[in-house]
């Protein structure tokens, strides 16, 4: 009786293993839901919020020195020992903390506009992810037919083997390509299952056993695009162009604060003290200073180089990345024109093949074509299908890419 209910038991734990793996691989996940689970979870978005917080607090860090500054002292025992409350007040420092200012707020633009680069490069990401997947499992399933193609030729071969009509070399060279054609089968496999992990980091699911299906897009959309105004656009939209330019005008400021070093500081303090020299009796003291700085060992001297060496490289760096977009955006559009004509070619030769498996299949109904010709005009037309189909990825995916290289990828809306 117990082996019974044991034998139960593992029947109703298979079931609801394969309803739960069923209902896992039944789930559709379409481009835009894709691209919304990773600007959702993408640690990289974590990132540059974090260091855009960061600067937003350096802001407030460096306007903290237009406040009062108050602390207290106070030393056991009181003899001959200043102790009291303290406050100081910046009156004037030609400039050297508004500058400063200038800088930080100057760079939280900088990574305001880092944020936006970050999410439009997962966006982009995500949608060559999205068609990479579509691609590698049109080829699988292509090569799949592939496999059962070599495997009728390895029959036929073996029944023309036994019947003496030819040598066994045939033979051999028909288990070959069997051989080849399932490796060929488990590489494919094997690029769809990376690149279904890959899209699944993207997405920012750590999660092992998730396990999903995506909505076969094969929608062609042409659009066009004119190459000059397309570099126009880039270098006036560029998220990263508006944060080098931002970090110019951050580094200016850092350079104006640190050659303001060598000017004083004309500061105001009030104090309320215990004891202490000149304090007899507890009582408040006021007065304006000005501090002039010396010499601290070539410090300053050092902050200005440092300034100027960051506003140079900053500079450079800008020049580069412009030059760069506009190198990017020419060797696009001529992907995006080979694209063009790839599908146009990739789609003639499906609808060749596709003729040749009707062709096939009413010879083989006839019984005027053998299962071997039948299943090689099925995978020749697999074949040149996951072609034409890998075409339009392709295109839509150079597509992405332009439109991310001119600044004007972005987020799905709802619908």
């Amino acid at each position: 009786m117990k082996a019974r209910y044991k034998v139960l038991l593992i029947l109703i734990s298979f079931i609801l293993g394969n309803i739960y793996a069923q209902a896992q691989e039944e789930e559709v996940i379409t481009l835009n839901q894709a691209i919304d689970l990773a600007i959702e979870n993408n640690p990289a978005i974590t990132i540059s919020d974090a260091n855009f917080d960061i600067s937003k607090a350096g802001v407030k860090n460096a306007k903290s020195a237009y406040y009062p500054q108050i602390s207290s002292r106070i030393i056991v025992p009181f003899i001959g020992r200043e102790s009291g409350f303290f406050l100081d007040q910046l009156i004037y420092d030609f400039g050297r903390t508004s500058s400063r200012v200038k800088s930080t707020k100057a760079i939280m633009k900088a990574r305001e506009f880092d944020k936006d680069s970050t999410k439009n490069d997962i966006i982009l990401s995500t949608i060559i992810g999205y068609y990479t997947v579509l691609s590698e499992r049109h080829i699988a399933t292509a090569l799949e037919k592939k496999v059962i193609e070599s495997e009728r030729r390895l029959e036929q071969a073996e029944g023309f083997y036994k019947s003496g009509r030819i040598p066994q070399t045939e033979v051999t060279k028909a288990e070959v390509n069997l051989g080849n054609a399932k490796l060929e089968h488990i590489a494919a496999r094997n690029n769809l299952a990376v690149a279904k992990v890959n899209l699944q980091t993207t997405m920012g699911i750590e999660d092992a056993t998730f396990g999903y299906e995506l909505e076969d897009s094969s929608d062609l959309s042409v659009v066009s695009y004119q190459l000059e105004e397309s570099i126009i656009q880039a270098l006036g939209s560029r998220a990263e162009l508006k944060s080098l330019e931002a970090q110019k005008v951050a580094m200016r400021a850092n350079l104006k604060a640190s050659k303001r070093e060598f000017y004083p500081e004309v500061f105001g303090r009030t104090a309320y003290r215990f004891e202490g020299k000149g304090a007899e009796t507890p009582g408040f003291i006021a007065g304006v200073g000005v501090k002039f700085p010396i010499f601290e060992g070539f410090s300053r001297f050092a902050q200005v180089e440092d300034s100027k060496a960051n506003l140079r490289r900053t500079k450079a760096e800008l020049r580069s990345t412009r030059a760069a977009i506009v190198s990017q955006i020419k060797h696009l559009y001529l992907d995006l024109e080979f694209s063009k004509e790839n599908i146009i070619v990739t789609k003639r030769t499906k609808e060749s093949a596709e003729q040749s498996l009707l062709l096939a299949r009413e010879r083989y109904n006839l019984a005027r074509a053998s299962s071997v010709e039948l299943a090689e005009a099925e995978a020749l037309f697999a074949i040149s299908k996951a072609k034409y189909l890998q075409s339009i990825y392709n295109y839509n995916i150079n597509v992405a890419r332009l439109e991310r290289a001119t600044g004007e990828i972005d987020e799905p809306q709802e619908q």
